[in-house]
């Protein structure tokens, strides 16, 4: 009888000690994950975080050199073209009577290249798109290309405009500026169609062409497609890209608003 009670508590005490074991070895293999997964986490978040600043900086080298080339058109390139055109107009009073039309289109062509030129500097530059804003800068760029003839844009401008962080304006101008220069150099497009319209709690921008197109699953994206999709992520917005071989492209662009800082403006 006494041996029985001994059997019976060494058993117990077996039993306890397996289930204390268990638990132990349980309980390390649970924080052992936690751990495993926080540091994964961590790995993630790190990569994440040295990703968006590598994309802010590499945004801030190229805004600085689109700045740099601005003040090299407008103050060395656009002041040679300035003196060639004054040159040019001391010169007719003493170019023959049949030269006369020849030389005044050259001088008038002259002229529409300086101003093209001195447009081109301003949408380059970061300070000039900052001060006039998103839609000014967008029309800008319109009117420029309308001016070079290269294709029909049609553009609309719908509901209730909100203004919002002047940064992220030049952000989102400068992935539709590489829109629409890969539109004109790629595309052979007739017809572009830029919609911007302003929703209660997000703006979209879409560029569409209709032009030759590409197979997007098949397309190797350069680094004109990868600067406009990294500099969507940096301000938090999604760009998605629409294309289908000989049926054009569309460029999609919504922009969440920031609720604290954003406010609406009523069209007048």
């Amino acid at each position: 009888m006494e041996n029985q009670k001994e059997i019976i508590s060494l058993i117990i005490y077996v039993s306890v000690l397996i289930v204390i074991v268990i638990v132990f070895v349980v309980s390390f293999f649970l924080a052992y994950q936690k751990r495993k997964t926080q540091l994964l986490i961590e790995k993630a978040e790190q990569k994440r975080y040295f990703d968006e600043e590598l994309a802010r900086a590499q945004t801030e080298i190229q805004e600085q050199a689109f700045k740099n080339l601005s003040w090299e058109l407008h103050d060395n390139i656009g002041q040679l073209l300035s003196v060639a055109k004054m040159q040019m107009n001391m010169l007719q009073a003493d170019i023959p009577d049949d030269k006369q039309k020849a030389f005044s289109e050259a001088s008038n062509v002259l002229g529409e290249g300086l101003k093209e030129l001195r447009q081109l500097s301003r949408t380059l530059n970061t300070d000039y798109i900052s001060k006039i804003g998103l839609l000014e800068s967008i029309e800008t760029e319109i009117r420029r290309f309308k001016r070079l003839n290269f294709l029909k844009i049609e553009y609309d401008v719908k509901g209730d405009i909100v203004k919002i962080n002047r940064k992220d304006e030049i952000i989102i101008f400068r992935i539709f500026q590489e829109c629409f220069s890969n539109v004109v150099k790629y595309s052979r497009a007739s017809l572009l169609t830029i919609l911007v319209e302003y929703f209660p709690h997000h703006l979209s921008v879409i560029a569409t062409d209709d032009g030759i197109g590409f197979d997007i699953d098949n397309i190797k994206e350069g680094s004109g497609l990868t600067n406009m999709k990294r500099r969507a992520e940096l301000i938090g917005a999604s760009l998605k890209i629409n294309a289908e071989k000989d049926k054009g492209v569309s460029v999609t662009l919504v922009y969440p608003y920031e609720p604290k800082t954003n406010t609406t403006i009523k069209p007048s």
